[in-house]
């Protein structure tokens, strides 16, 4: 079990469970950020070398619910071994502990042999306790300063001991790092120290030392999606095998996938025009935990609008910024030889997240809710009224006027905010109210519009 090779996704289960004490499938593959099928069989290689064993937890395997694991526990079969009293101890007698190596008589070691200082408790080797401290539950009273005892005065001061051939136990001044308890002796004070053959586990709680954990990922979710990307390298996965594999909804999943996207922690493979397979996706160099689950939505490199609907239509828009000339036209060439000139909108590009400012008034870089940039003074004023004058004759009430505006320019319009304006419209005589209930305006026909 020393020798055991672990893969990298095997020991990140293995240290996850470490770090929870228990867990099931999905607590384990949450904390460790790996997909369910390789929990499975994480799981299973760690149970079949004997490193984790399984939870009775009394219930019922029929409601399915699943199996909680925590780390084997070896001490268990020490914690069996009976108690020796203390005063039935005798000093020349064998003890037959597997504390001590070899089973030789602990009344008359060799001198020359060297003791293995490793086999001392923790906290016996330690300054800590002064002289309550018991060597293997044996009682200080019952094993004097002679005839091979261990002088208690010695191990506390590191002295040699004194006469009648007794050993010499170096305890470093009490650091704790030459004690550590390597999984061979018992725990004699009845602390659990933990699987002796976790490794660096067990020294940890031998020597007392706090491990400084990583910080947690910010989104759990998208490093579920880059481990299953990670397992199905270069050939990539689909949306439904990301979706199997990491038990995430469709939707969250296409959403963190595009959000990933953006941050360069995923790619997607590049597909032949006319090809109908599923589309797929590979990891990409950025760390899941840089990725921002909820990035600010995509933003055309032109106008600084937000892009809705069209997955493509940010890259499409890239690749016409270069064509932009200085005086910010963009002639475009139709099929029929015309030469078309689009002056584009001369707005600064939104403030990024965390930038302050000096002013306290309403400038054009501030982003409404739906992430657009807001109407200026006077703007949707017109709008409404060139709405409306677009259908002379026609009630139209503050909702239906708002839904126009929107769909016209793809962004969300408030109907509170158009009714204002129609108010005011009408309070100056623009536009006709028609009815109270429901609010409805219309603008007057006139005998032009009549004939036409």
């Amino acid at each position: 079990m020393e020798h055991l090779s672990l893969t990298p996704a095997t020991q990140a289960i293995l240290d996850a469970l470490t770090e929870l004490g228990q867990g099931n499938v999905h607590e384990l593959a949450d904390k460790a950020g790996k997909a369910r099928s390789t929990t499975d069989k994480a799981i299973k290689t760690l149970a079949d070398a004997g490193l984790i064993v399984a939870v009775d937890t009394d219930a019922d395997p029929a409601e399915g619910t699943p199996t909680r694991w925590t780390l084997a526990n070896p001490a268990d079969d020490i914690e069996a071994q009976p108690d020796y009293p203390a005063d039935t101890v005798d000093v020349d007698s064998d003890f037959g502990d597997a504390d001590h190596a070899g089973g030789d008589e602990y009344a008359d070691p060799d001198p020359d042999a060297d003791f293995p200082t490793d086999q001392l408790d923790a906290e016996y080797a330690s300054d800590d306790h002064g002289g309550s401290q018991e060597l293997t539950g044996h009682s200080d009273d019952a094993i004097d300063g002679n005839g091979g005892s261990y002088d208690q005065d010695a191990a506390n001061d590191g002295d040699d001991q004194d006469e009648g051939g007794t050993y010499e136990a170096d305890t470093d001044d009490g650091d704790s790092d030459d004690t550590e308890a390597d999984g061979d002796g018992a725990d004699t004070d009845g602390a659990d120290t933990g699987d002796a053959d976790t490794g660096d586990a067990g020294e940890e709680n031998a020597s007392g030392s706090t491990a400084v954990q990583p910080s947690r990922p910010g989104d759990r979710k998208v490093m579920a999606i880059k481990a299953v990307l990670g397992d199905y390298g270069d050939d990539g996965a689909t949306l439904d095998v990301i979706v199997q594999e990491s038990g995430i909804g469709i939707a969250t999943a296409t959403r963190l996938l595009v959000a990933m996207e953006q941050a360069n922690a995923a790619r997607r493979l590049p597909q032949e025009a006319g090809n109908s397979t599923p589309e797929r996706w590979i990891a990409g160099p950025t760390k899941a935990s840089e990725v921002d689950p909820n990035p600010a939505p995509a933003r055309c490199p032109l106008c600084f609008q937000v892009i809705r609907g069209l997955a493509d239509a940010s890259s499409a828009a890239t690749a016409v910024l270069p064509l932009v000339r200085p005086d910010g036209t963009l002639h475009v060439v139709a099929s029929d030889g015309t030469t078309h000139v689009v002056t584009l909108p001369k707005q600064t590009p939104p403030r990024p997240q965390g930038a302050t400012t000096t002013v306290s008034r309403r400038t054009d870089s501030t982003a409404n809710g739906d992430g657009n940039q807001p109407f200026g003074r006077g703007e949707l004023e017109r709008l409404t009224f060139e709405y409306l004058a677009a259908r002379p004759g026609e009630p139209l009430t503050p909702q239906e006027i708002a839904t126009g505006i929107g769909a016209a320019l793809g962004r969300t319009v408030s109907s509170g905010a158009v009714r204002n304006n129609c108010t005011k419209l009408g309070s100056t005589g623009r536009v006709v109210l028609v009815s109270d209930a429901p609010l409805t305006f219309t603008f007057p026909k006139t005998d032009d519009a009549e004939q036409s």
